[in-house]
């Protein structure tokens, strides 16, 4: 099953009342669901050029979000990335870290943290 968004008033609700990050590569809304796991939607408009270019971006979204995010963070979201003008030409490293500072700034990462602390 493929945990996407699917339903434009799960859209417009991020967008209403979600959380935003804004960065130079895309636009990050959380909104929480009443799933018990994540869904991602991803919005590219016809600014960012021909359709393999939009296909290019919404590709690299979906892998930056696999492999920056994937488990690692909350569950029980929607999370809807809007792609912006200079996602075709940016590397990609900063599109992941860009998508990690947005998982940290709306509360999705989960702090692992270390039991061993060093004391006896």
């Amino acid at each position: 099953m493929k945990r996407t968004v699917k339903e434009n008033r799960e859209f417009i609700s991020a967008y209403r009342k979600g959380a935003k990050v804004v960065t130079p590569w895309f636009v990050f809304y959380v909104k929480e669901n009443s799933c018990g796991y994540n869904k991602l939607g991803i919005t590219v408009s016809k600014d960012i050029g021909k359709a393999h270019d939009r296909n290019r971006a919404k590709r690299i979204i979906r892998e930056a979000y696999r492999l920056s995010l994937g488990k690692d963070i909350a569950q029980g979201h929607n999370i809807i990335v809007v792609a912006r003008g200079r996602i075709g030409t940016a590397p990609f490293d900063k599109v992941c870290s860009s998508m990690k500072y947005c998982a940290e700034k709306t509360g999705l990462s989960v702090k692992t943290t270390d039991t061993d602390d060093g004391r006896a």
